[in-house]
């Protein structure tokens, strides 16, 4: 009788002490997994910053808008310079400045789609309104390639005064920019901001 009572006290100290491990096993595995699942909010807390793709669509727009503002400088001066071979050097000067709205209002409109917003939309429609402002300026120009002799002063005048509706379609289109940028908010503006080539254009 002793001897099955002392065997019975021996199963009982070996059930405690399995139970023992096992709840030290199971408070060492909830313990070890707590790190992974305090980690998961910091990888997801950068989730509403500018995708790569974006910020390249940014620096893309910026730098034909800073283009198109430098060749259109370009045709202003040589107009308001005059010169009997002007028509000839505003029109070389031109033949790539509607190539290059054509390219802003291409690059405007293509927007990765993790930037749609108000924002975006202003932008795409100004850029659309620069394209038109040269497509104007290349009609005059093309009046001052054709005019000859005195004719050629109010083809002259022309160029002067389309080429001033385009700088302020541009400069419209710059305002965006900036507009997108000063609001602070959205992946657009974020994407603006963190492009090098759009720093000249925020001055």
């Amino acid at each position: 009788m002793k001897t099955l009572v002392a065997m019975a006290a021996l199963s009982g100290l070996l059930l405690a002490a399995c139970s023992s491990t096992s709840g030290t096993s199971d408070e060492a595995t909830s313990s070890a997994a707590a790190p992974a699942s305090s980690a998961a909010p910091s990888a997801s807390g950068a989730s509403g910053a500018a995708g790569t793709d974006l910020v390249t669509w940014a620096g893309e727009v910026c730098d034909a808008t800073a283009a198109l503002q430098e060749s259109v400088t370009g045709i202003a001066s040589a107009a308001a310079g005059g010169g009997t071979d002007i028509g000839a050097s505003v029109s070389a000067q031109f033949a790539t400045i509607g190539d290059s709205a054509t390219a802003l209002a291409s690059t405007a409109a293509a927007i990765p789609a993790e930037g749609t917003s108000p924002e975006a939309v202003a932008l795409r429609d100004s850029a659309e309104a620069t394209q038109q402002s040269i497509s104007a300026l290349g009609d005059a120009v093309d009046e001052l390639t054709q005019a000859s002799g005195l004719g050629a002063l109010p083809a002259i005048a022309g160029v002067g005064a389309a080429a001033t509706e385009a700088l302020s379609a541009i400069g419209g289109t710059i305002g965006d920019i900036q507009g997108a940028v000063s609001s602070g908010q959205g992946a657009v503006s974020e994407a603006f901001a963190a492009s090098p080539s759009c720093v000249g254009l925020q001055q």
